[in-house]
């Protein structure tokens, strides 16, 4: 069987001995010998699937036995060194005598210390190769937990006289990324760390870059002259997509490359299956490949189908069969969450709706947890938000959620609350756990098997179930357990939150069966390997093609149309793409040229946007979100938000601000998005909801929910029709200033050019300002460690001095 692929294996009767290790029954010492004989052959197999069954085997045994010798002499054979550090300290724990040369393998693990941790073989050669290649592009392809971001710090640390960006996929990975550059950084090293375009001062000064692909575009428009000297393209896969913000990407990389030839690209990514996948038009980009083979985890997948009233099956990857691995079944998703939860549990599902949907049906199956912590973060949310909030109602017992209708500073201070209060044993989330985020998590229970509207790829679900039981939990010193190389998985049937044409038998076996083939999914018309062959990918690649030479000329060397008016350039400069602009530039622009005076209020900006570019929008409903804004009572929604940032309004002043709005309306059916329930007349999307139907918590939790979402639209969407007026001198400087920053204070704009919450900035420099050392002609803000006893000590709520802190670089103690 020198080379036999599992389908051979599966043709025997192997699978009756196995499913007894399987569904971890006890075993004869017979078949304890006749499965690690076979362990033992199949490690030895050229075959990657079946050598690595051969390691589930024996992985499974330890954990099933307590016997941890088998799988200690193969992970010293493997180079699995945190597993014979693992065992090794369990062994001396128990008191047992030392198994084959200890003092020898004892002198091995120091060569694979790394900062205190112990590393794989993998691991240090991935290190290795980073650091011999740090001159050329690479792409490193490792699931999580492998220490990408301690590659991006690390490398960082060792090219202190270089400009190095760190393009990240989402406005929340921003602050986290900071962060971890802050912790890690070294003596000596006093680059700025910028995350707006506006931070930037200019001058020879080095510096580093968190951004996301739109804050890198403005920084290319702001600083023309400005290049990076290395580029961290963090979650590369994204650039495969074919939705607008993927397209950016492609754009920024593309625009940096041909500003900066010598600009080195360092691409990361959890999964890909081939590295040229990722070549881009118009750009040489060829990196150097390293892809992590070795995997040290082995999951545990479970079908639970509620719906049907059936056992528990447990599905094995390698064999592509089933097994009963109990003679219970689950009437219901909550009963099966309560029976099987571990101390630290991930609940997932698509959309928000859901998730608040099943909150308000699991927590009264909980009780309120005894925990000084929990009560202390709960009554930091209140009285940042409000008391009835949701998620205050959850955390009480020990249950929060995360999406990304929460508001940003919340959600942030929420997921360092999961990871270090151990009451706090759920987190409730949906696929905003797939972009880097990092929290503890031994199960994981999946409730909707999709991400959007089509089901998880094969990728995408390895990347979810690749966040439970990461390395520094299995291996950490205190908590550490081995038996957390099997992640336990549980995709759930129900009819609450389920398709109910989900098939969830045929689901688990496409996207978890070892030897089905994966492929990248290239729809990104700007990579070399997608292909145009139909008139939608030609327009799009065209519209790509005239976006990359308006911006920069001679980039993809194509003769193309240019814009010939000062608008139409100032569309493409800030990302303008809803519009037909080189159709309709001209006529945009006998609208602004009718305006003789800047202008002045808000009312007037959001008059102007719907007038002179909101006839203009493309077809189709991807752009119904810019199209309501014809309507006045719409344009007079956006200028009373932004009148709200004008002064400053707290999240709870909002709050009441929406619950007055609605009330106000002189209408019952209010508009909530995706959070609707009804469709109004003459519309086909359940977007609306019966205002007076709602109890005065659950119209709270809408306020929060529209709030967060109003004000990324505000962002996404409409600040870039501002810049642009600004840009055109069509808008007074203050009003510029206050819609963008809710204030005309300098020192509060470097605060919140640095990252800070408005709210915050302005404690900042009204309370705390001799804390601050504010150096505008070097572009840095720095606050002294003294800053967080004084606010505590000052009575500020714990979500604030939670923020300050990460900008300190400190972990926050609850």
């Amino acid at each position: 069987m020198a080379k036999a692929p599992l389908r051979t294996l599966r043709n025997t009767d192997f699978f009756e001995l196995y499913q007894t290790l399987l569904t971890r029954n006890e075993l004869s010492r017979a078949q304890a010998e006749t499965l690690l004989a076979a362990a033992v052959l199949f490690l030895n197999n050229d075959n990657p699937d079946v050598a690595a069954l051969g390691y589930r085997i024996v992985v499974m045994y330890a954990n099933l036995t307590g016997d941890y010798i088998p799988l200690y002499d193969v992970a010293i054979g493997r180079g699995f060194m945190p597993i014979v550090n693992s065992v090794q300290s369990g062994m001396a724990a128990e008191g047992e005598p030392s198994h084959f040369f200890p003092e020898y393998f004892s002198s091995l693990l120091e060569l694979f210390e790394v900062d205190g941790a112990v590393f794989t073989q993998q691991q240090l050669d991935l290190g290795n190769f980073f650091f011999e290649h740090h001159l050329t592009d690479v792409t490193v392809t490792a699931p999580t937990s492998y220490g990408k971001s301690e590659l991006i710090s690390g490398f960082c640390n060792q090219n202190l006289q270089s400009n190095i960006c760190i393009l990240v996929p989402t406005k929340a990975l921003l602050a986290q990324t900071k962060q971890r550059l802050l912790r890690k950084r070294v003596a000596g090293d006093n680059r700025q760390i910028i995350t707006h375009a506006e931070m930037f001062q200019g001058g020879e000064r080095k510096f580093l870059a968190v951004l996301t692909q739109e804050r890198l575009l403005r920084f290319f428009i702001k600083h023309p002259d400005v290049n990076f000297d290395f580029v961290f393209v963090d979650e590369a896969h994204n650039l495969l997509g074919d939705d607008s913000r993927a397209l950016l990407l492609a754009k920024v990389i593309i625009l940096q490359k041909r500003r900066n030839p010598a600009a080195r690209f360092k691409y990361l990514t959890p999964f890909l299956v081939d590295q040229k996948n990722l070549q881009l038009r118009y750009a040489e980009i060829e990196p150097e490949d390293y892809k992590v083979k070795e995997g040290l985890k082995t999951e545990r997948f479970y079908v639970v189908d509620c719906r049907e009233g059936e056992t528990v099956q447990l599905y094995d990857q390698y064999f592509d069969r089933f097994a009963q691995c109990s003679d219970v079944a689950f009437d219901d998703e909550i009963e099966l969450i309560l029976q099987r939860a571990a101390k630290k549990n991930i609940l997932f599902f698509n959309l928000p709706k859901k998730i608040e949907q099943f909150m308000r049906a699991f927590l009264p199956q909980n009780d309120i947890v005894e925990s000084e912590s929990v009560t202390r973060v709960c009554e930091s949310i209140s009285d940042f938000l409000h008391s009835e909030y949701l998620l205050v109602e959850g955390l009480r017992k020990g249950i929060l959620y995360h999406h990304g209708s929460v508001p940003d500073i919340v959600k942030l201070y929420i997921e360092r609350a999961y990871t270090e209060i151990p009451e706090i044993r759920h987190i409730v989330c949906n696929s905003t756990l797939l972009e880097g985020v990092n929290i503890p998590a031994e199960k994981m229970f999946i409730l909707e098997n999709k991400k959007g509207p089509r089901n998880l790829s094969k990728s995408e679900f390895r990347n979810l179930v690749g966040r439970v039981c990461r390395f520094n939990e299995i291996f950490s010193g205190e908590t550490g357990n081995l038996r957390m190389l099997e992640p336990e998985i549980y995709l759930v049937g129900n009819n609450a939150y389920l398709d109910s044409q989900a098939n969830l038998k045929k689901f688990i076996k496409t996207v978890t069966q070892v030897d089905l083939k994966l492929q990248d999914e290239i729809d990104n018309v700007l990579l070399e390997e997608r292909l145009i062959e139909d008139d939608d990918t030609e327009e799009r690649k065209r519209e790509a093609d005239e976006f990359l030479e308006n911006v920069l000329p001679g980039t993809t060397g194509l003769d193309v149309a240019r814009a010939v008016t000062p608008v139409g350039r100032a569309c493409f400069l800030n990302n303008i793409s809803e519009i037909e602009v080189l159709q309709h530039e001209v006529e945009i622009q006998v609208a602004l040229d009718g305006l003789t005076e800047p202008l002045q209020n808000s009312n007037e900006v959001m008059a102007l946007i719907a007038g002179a570019f909101m006839p203009f929008l493309k077809g189709g409903s991807a752009f119904d979100i810019l199209r309501r804004l014809k309507e006045e009572n719409a344009q007079t929604f956006y200028a009373m938000l932004i009148d709200w940032k004008i002064k400053g309004a707290s999240y709870a002043e909002m709050i009441r601000n929406f619950l007055r709005y609605w009330e106000g309306m002189g209408s019952d059916e209010v508009y909530v998005g995706k959070w609707g329930e009804i469709a109004r007349e003459g519309s086909y999307r359940q977007s609306w909801v019966v205002i007076s139907e709602k109890t005065h918590a659950e119209q709270v939790n809408l306020a929060i929910v529209r709030i967060k979402e109003e004000q990324d639209f505000v962002d996404n969407h409409l600040l870039k029709y501002v810049e642009l007026l600004h840009d055109l001198g069509k808008l007074d400087e203050d009003l510029y200033l206050q819609i963008k920053y809710g204030t005309t204070n300098q020192d509060k704009i470097r605060l919140m050019n640095l990252g800070v919450n408005s709210i915050l900035a302005g404690k900042l420099i009204d309370n705390y300002s001799e804390f601050v050392d504010v150096q505008p002609d070097e572009g840095v803000v720095e606050f002294r460690p003294e800053l967080i006893d004084r606010m505590r000590e000052s009575g500020e709520n714990e979500i604030l001095v939670f923020e300050a802190g990460m900008h300190l670089g400190l972990t926050h103690e609850f």
